[in-house]
């Protein structure tokens, strides 16, 4: 992507604010640092890199994220949701930030999320300098990862942390089941945007979450009441001509949405799932689009049904050592089939099956799909071809 011009009088401004933003910065000045370096933040142009950073006339902004996400989660000392989610934004224009990577490592460490604490951390020693403050910290933390009792917390920690963030949340996870309501099929057009509609036992777990927030200081209406005043916030845009050749025909969907985001959420906090028609064999084919973390949280879901055949969790977690197993994906399709088509499929229905992974890159806000599914990708894409009619 091209770089972008700013110009002298924006470039004047940003120097201005990130000036005074430092010097409040250096004095503890914490809520005036934050106003000041958050300004300087809103002048750079969104998805876009600047001639004037290339040139070195105004800083890097991930310099400014990770100082903000600093300041939020006082040196990683909190786990503050706005921090992480700065943390993360720092590193999508620099990976090998050193201070986003050790105090977002820090943090995840201190809230006892190893997996992720283990990889950023890591990340730093394969950065810094041995004579750097952080090194001989980023060492300890790293050696003490190994004596860290595991805990039942999300493996993939940021992502939930956002998702709760941006749902306004303090309780659990403010996912839920989201529907087709009409039977007409959505047809050959990838590209719609359907309206989809709550479940019962959705609405029923995202009021008790709502009440909970409403009895310690955060007022939320019901969200029957919330829906009906959005509803667009939970329309789904599908763009499956990415994904998609022109063979299949789309039946029905369905969707894990987060409560309040909607449209607003980022690629690996999507859950889309759909039933197709195999236009050349006239067979129905199921397709799953998800990022990590809401994968996680829905197996969790669909395995605390002991009527469900599916009980084994799609990822392994042992500290550190996370894998995923294929079979189980593919149990898990199945499951969903069953949950939101109530469509009866076993194992032996299955012709053909496939896993992607795809690795989104918001800075350019572009993505790349690719074989073998890497826990480093945003999302996995599955398509699973069946005999039945």
């Amino acid at each position: 992507m091209e770089a972008i011009k700013l110009g002298q009088s924006k470039s004047q401004q940003i120097a201005q604010l990130i000036n005074f933003g430092n010097k409040n910065y250096d004095k503890e000045d914490k809520k005036t640092a934050i106003e000041a370096l958050s300004a300087a933040i809103a002048i750079y142009p969104l998805n876009n890199r600047t001639i004037e950073e290339i040139n070195g006339d105004i800083p890097d902004r991930n310099i400014i994220l990770t100082k903000l996400g600093m300041l939020f989660t006082k040196y990683g000392n909190q786990l503050d949701p706005i921090g992480v989610h700065l943390f993360k934004q720092s590193l999508i224009y620099n990976k090998n930030d050193i201070e986003a990577n050790y105090y977002l490592g820090k943090l995840l460490f201190n809230n006892g999320n190893v997996y992720e604490a283990n990889l950023y951390l890591n990340n730093v020693l394969d950065s810094i300098d041995k004579n750097d403050k952080l090194y001989e910290s980023t060492k300890k933390f790293l050696d003490n990862i190994n004596n860290q009792k595991e805990q039942d917390l999300p493996i993939f920690a940021t992502d939930f942390v956002i998702g709760q963030a941006l749902s306004h949340t303090m309780l659990n996870s403010p996912i839920g089941t989201f529907k087709k309501m009409s039977s007409k099929r959505v047809g050959n057009d990838y590209n719609n945007s359907v309206q989809l509609f709550p479940t019962e036992n959705t609405k029923q777990s995202l009021n008790k979450i709502r009440d909970f927030n409403s009895n310690h200081g955060f007022k939320q209406d019901s969200f029957e009441e919330f829906f009906s005043n959005h509803s667009q916030l939970f329309e789904v845009k599908n763009n499956l001509s990415l994904f998609l050749d022109d063979g299949y025909t789309i039946i029905d969907q369905g969707a894990e949405i987060y409560d309040v985001c909607g449209v607003n959420v980022p690629p690996e906090l999507t859950f889309n799932f759909y039933k197709l028609i195999n236009n050349e064999t006239n067979n129905i084919s199921y397709l799953l689009l998800s990022g990590k973390s809401p994968l996680e949280i829905k197996d969790a879901k669909v395995k605390a049904d002991e009527n469900n055949h599916h009980q084994r969790e799609i990822f392994d977690s042992y500290k550190t050592n996370v894998s995923y197993s294929d079979n189980e994906m593919t149990s898990f399709v199945l499951s969903l089939a069953k949950e939101y088509f109530e469509d009866d499929i076993n194992e032996n229905n299955i012709i053909n099956s496939h896993i992607w992974g795809i690795k989104d890159i918001n800075f350019d806000q572009t993505f790349d799909k690719h074989e073998d599914f890497d826990l480093a990708d945003s999302r996995v894409e599955i398509l699973i071809d069946t005999n039945k009619e």
